[in-house]
């Protein structure tokens, strides 16, 4: 169950594609309220389904600059994954494997 307001998709395939990246682009928008006037920047990784025409030109008219992340380096660049989630992940494994080590066969 997802709260209120929230938007979902599927594809056969298990990845997001066109259709489904533009339907996502447009909740962002409703929900940021982002305008020519007041613009928003949105990173994205070089996914194919962020590059389609129809993407990009609703992006333009409703002020999202998008700033795609070279192929094959987003897991470098992305900010939360280098400052945040990185290393919670280091702190979370570091506590697990001193909990197991504290309470063998537990």
């Amino acid at each position: 169950m997802a709260p209120p307001g929230s938007v979902g998709g599927a594809n056969p395939s298990g990845w997001i594609n066109e259709e489904l990246f533009l339907k996502f682009i447009k909740h962002f928008v409703a929900s940021v309220k982002c305008t020519k006037e007041k613009p928003t920047l949105l990173l994205l990784d070089n996914h194919y389904s962020h590059l389609s025409i129809p993407a990009i030109n609703y992006a333009k008219e409703n002020g999202i600059v998008m700033l795609s992340f070279p192929p094959h380096c987003s897991h470098k660049l992305q900010p939360l994954d280098r400052s945040v989630f990185g290393p919670l992940k280091k702190f979370v494994n570091s506590a697990c494997t001193a909990w197991m080590k504290s309470n063998p066969g537990k």
